[in-house]
């Protein structure tokens, strides 16, 4: 892991209230995707996720509508990708 100082000058936008997306994936890979609006941030989002019963791993992202929709993973790892 690198840190570093940043100027915040350089930052050209900034979504005040994202949309996120959850991927829960079973043991096979195969996922179900839920999106969430109105969190009050990532923290209430990965409770929620937790919350979920059985034994699930997820995947959080923020949705960012910038030439279509893209995704940014905040938390977890896709167990799809090798």
């Amino acid at each position: 892991m690198d840190v570093r100082r940043v100027d915040p000058r350089d930052q050209t936008w900034e979504f005040g209230d994202p949309l996120y997306r959850v991927y829960f994936h079973d043991a096979y890979g195969a996922s179900d995707e839920y999106e969430i609006e109105g969190a009050s941030g990532i923290t209430e989002v990965l409770a929620w996720a937790g919350s979920k019963p059985g034994v699930r791993s997820f995947v959080v992202y923020v949705c960012v509508p910038q030439d279509g929709l893209g995704l940014v993973r905040l938390h977890g790892k896709d167990p799809n990708e090798s």
